[in-house]
């Protein structure tokens, strides 16, 4: 008798654990579907002054650093509207390449792939 019993409390342990396992993938199966929100899919996006400034000055509420990366991220984000947005405008393209050459006057370290490139030039005398 006592062995029935401990038959009976084994199968029902598994079917209890089959059952919570499928349960568990069914859940996890409905969360793939879920939508995901995203401020880019927005219908307000943050080119209006009063949104700008509000996202800065959120970001000052959480520190000081914060809230000047955001001035600095809306600024370059206003340059990259008008340089679009004006016809004769010099374009992004020009931009980035002012920032670049600007960045490499104030950063004289080669990085590690310039540097290999220039060594290879040197070791084969393509100067």
């Amino acid at each position: 008798m006592q062995r029935f019993f401990s038959l009976i409390r084994q199968a029902f342990h598994k079917n209890v654990v089959i059952v919570g396992l499928i349960s568990l993938l069914s859940v996890s199966g409905l969360f793939i579907f879920a939508q995901q929100s995203a401020l880019a899919a927005s219908n307000k996006p943050l080119n209006s002054p009063s949104q700008a400034q509000e996202a800065i000055d959120r970001a000052y509420t959480f520190s000081e650093g914060a809230g000047l990366k955001e001035e600095d991220r809306q600024t370059a984000y206003e340059e990259a509207t008008k340089a679009i947005n004006e016809p004769g405008g010099k374009g992004i393209e020009k931009i980035y390449e002012e920032d670049l050459e600007a960045y490499e006057k104030t950063q004289p370290d080669k990085g590690l792939v310039e540097g290999a490139k220039e060594l290879l030039e040197n070791v084969t005398g393509n100067d």
